[in-house]
């Protein structure tokens, strides 16, 4: 019973993301130091494919880095140690990218149950900025817990209102 429960709850969130606009691009990666990266090249070459502008796809890109770096740091494994069983025991975290008439909406996955908090970092402070860059850069962020457990950080930016489809630019 538990697991059509929780099949049920899965496709009611399915349901509601699709409502959000069309997908265009999903990538599951494991909480790693290549996750950033691996978000950065999807994230490119999904919006080169419907012709985005480079300044969308430049921004689009520090985004999904700020996005990806801040799920790695809640869920992933502490730095420098990968557990003796290669990715046994390592969160995995979704990169979604969907297009709406005039945004383009990003969202990050991760497992933990924590809201994503904006801090003021200090000047000389190496880290603490991401949430700062995500709020100056996006026209909206916010969070959505999923009943099933964790969270959808998520942002949009204004991208062009007609997006051609992939291979027609």
């Amino acid at each position: 019973m538990l697991a059509m429960d929780h099949f049920a709850v899965r496709m009611r969130e399915e349901a509601m993301m699709r409502e959000r606009g069309e997908e265009i691009s999903y990538l599951a990666l494991a909480t790693l130091p290549s996750a950033p990266f691996w978000a950065r090249t999807q994230t490119k070459t999904a919006l080169k494919a419907r012709s985005m502008p480079s300044e969308l796809i430049d921004a689009a890109e520090l985004l999904v880095s700020e996005l990806v770096t801040n799920a790695i740091q809640i869920s992933g494994p502490v730095p420098g140690q990968v557990p003796a069983s290669g990715l046994d025991g390592v969160e995995r975290i979704t990169i979604t990218l969907r297009l709406i008439p005039g945004r383009i909406l990003i969202e990050v996955f991760d497992n933990n149950h924590n809201p994503p908090v904006l801090a003021d970092a200090d000047s000389d402070a190496e880290s603490g900025r991401g949430l700062m860059l995500v709020q100056a850069l996006s026209k909206e962020w916010g969070h959505i817990f999923h009943p099933s457990g964790g969270k959808t950080v998520y942002c949009t930016i204004a991208a062009p209102e007609t997006a051609l489809a992939p291979g027609h630019g």
